[in-house]
């Protein structure tokens, strides 16, 4: 007899007809349940109540009771044993449900803290590009003096020029105007939003860089927290992101350069996201493709390691990562030569 499952129970069929079966019970929740369990290649208590009878098996899963086999089971109707398309619609619906909330784990939290770290970077440039250019009517010489995020607390503590040469004992001569108390009050506010801006900016980075550290230690350690965590929002999550060739995981974040150079026949990329990493960024031009590659390569081992295994293997990582860096920089620590342009010889 071949075991073969339905959505609503387990049967024994011989010759197109149902010799014994174990019904679900009837309630959409533990049909959802035991179609969970399926897909994730469990075995259910009905088939093993029925398995001692089997020869055979309509279902991969069940190979350990029998060979597998074709069988066309449509003769298995769910009306013939009290069961409604109503009951199947609402379990495949709680199921639906549970596959969303499963789907959405630290990986997917982490792609939305990195996307808000690059919002409030942006931001706080703005913000401090229309401060600098304002209050450098009043005071110019103080962006000489002081940078970062020293610049807008100064303005938001002290306020005036004269006030900030006073706490800061500047004793210059400043070519600024007199600014109005009115709008003197309105700076001290765009100063205190930077301040604030600058401070959830380095909260921010703070919380990647702890969480990247729990849920993918080796990608952290071998291109960097906010790096990594990047390359984690652009794939989509930690499992497709170690489902990926080493080529893709390359090429991520530059996908509308590679989109040109199909259509229109540009040259095409050799780094995206990880251009950013200091390996590459401070690489000469023409080792930046090579090295791209490689660290792509061994990330793509990184994230497999925390995706599957939870192994710690960043410091065998970051060994052959050197190595093979240090192999690059010899072998091509000299510009490639140029190829003479080809001229083209008109018609006669």
């Amino acid at each position: 007899m071949i075991l073969v499952t339905k959505w609503f129970g387990s049967f024994l069929c011989d010759d197109g007809k149902v010799r014994k079966a174990a019904l679900f019970p009837k309630d959409s929740a533990e049909v959802a349940s035991r179609l969970g369990r399926i897909m994730k290649g469990e075995i259910l208590d009905e088939e093993i109540g029925l398995a001692s009878s089997a020869k055979q098996v309509a279902d991969r899963r069940l190979s350990d009771f029998g060979k597998v086999v074709k069988l066309d089971s449509s003769f298995i109707k769910p009306e013939s044993y009290g069961f409604t398309i109503d009951i199947y619609r609402e379990a495949t619906i709680i199921l639906a449900k549970d596959s969303v909330r499963s789907s959405i784990g630290p990986d997917v939290h982490l792609g939305q803290a990195v996307r808000a770290y690059d919002d409030l970077v942006f931001t706080t440039n703005i913000l401090s590009e229309r401060l600098r250019e304002w209050y450098g009517l009043h005071f110019p010489e103080l962006e000489v003096v002081m940078s970062g995020d020293a610049y807008p607390k100064a303005i938001a503590e002290h306020g005036s020029r004269h006030d900030i040469m006073s706490a800061l004992k500047l004793g210059m001569d400043s070519i600024g105007s007199e600014i109005a108390p009115q709008d003197l009050e309105s700076l001290k506010v765009l100063a205190n939003a930077l301040v604030e801006s600058y401070s959830a900016r380095a909260k921010m980075e703070r919380y990647v860089e702890a969480r990247m550290r729990e849920v993918a230690p080796n990608i952290s350690a071998l291109v960097g927290p906010v790096i990594g965590a990047r390359l984690i929002m652009l794939s989509g999550s930690l499992m497709r992101l170690a489902s990926f060739p080493s080529s893709t995981v390359q090429l991520l974040g530059a996908e509308k350069a590679m989109f040109r150079h199909l259509k229109k026949g540009s040259a095409p990329p050799k780094h995206g996201v990880l251009f950013q990493h200091p390996l590459v960024h401070n690489a000469p031009v023409w080792q930046r493709g090579a090295i791209a590659r490689v660290i792509a390569a061994k990330a793509c081992l990184a994230a497999r390691a925390d995706a599957y295994s939870k192994s710690d293997i960043s410091s065998i990582l970051k060994e052959q990562l050197d190595k093979r860096i240090a192999e690059i920089r010899k072998q091509h620590a000299a510009p490639p030569k140029k190829k003479p342009a080809k001229v083209r010889r008109g018609r006669r």
